[in-house]
């Protein structure tokens, strides 16, 4: 191995462990150690971090989404980060809450609705949170964000320029589309 070759596994290697300390620190919820393992970025919680770290091109916040308590998400959006960013990827803040891989998903999604994130922002495919609760089949998040303004009849304006209720209908998944209908009648 020469000197480079050498450099950039040593870099990798650096950069595994801080994942591995940032990984670590949301499970527990220790924003100091999070901060540090990110390597205290300027902007914090609203940084974007680099595309290498975690393989994901994330923000703090969408860390804690996915890995961290309930408490350390608080925490979060009491420094200001916020419940509305931009997701470059496709997921903002609310796709993420749909698709955390834990048990108190809907708490989250309704602290991040109650801290000002968007329910008609569009993320993956333009869809917007209820398009992305439909495909999901996640009858509770769609509640939530009907509750809290969510649009049944929002298009999207690429692919089949598709809405909430049709994307439950074609899916076969009734009780979301017969909800949105109700919800859709109660606002007109």
């Amino acid at each position: 191995m020469g000197a480079g070759e050498d450099d950039e596994a040593a870099r990798r290697c650096a950069l595994f462990r801080r994942c591995q300390a940032a990984e670590e620190a949301c499970r527990r919820g220790d924003l100091d150690a999070l901060r540090l393992a990110l390597g205290d970025p300027p902007g914090f919680p609203n940084c974007v971090l680099d595309a290498e770290f975690l393989g994901l091109a994330d923000r703090p916040l969408d860390l804690a989404i996915r890995l961290g308590p309930l408490e350390l998400i608080e925490r979060m959006l009491a420094l200001g980060a916020a419940p509305r960013a931009p997701a470059e990827d496709g997921f903002p803040p609310l796709f993420q809450a749909i698709d955390a891989p834990r048990p108190d998903r809907h708490a989250v999604l309704a602290l991040l609705l109650a801290h000002g994130a968007d329910p008609e922002q569009h993320g993956l495919n333009d869809g917007t949170a209820l398009h992305h609760a439909v495909a999901r089949r996640d009858l509770a998040a769609l509640r939530l964000l009907l509750a809290h303004g969510a649009d049944p009849a929002a298009r999207t304006r690429i692919d089949d320029c598709s809405t909430p209720i049709e994307d439950a209908e074609r899916a076969g998944f009734t009780e979301a589309a017969a909800l949105m209908r109700a919800a859709a009648r109660g606002s007109g």
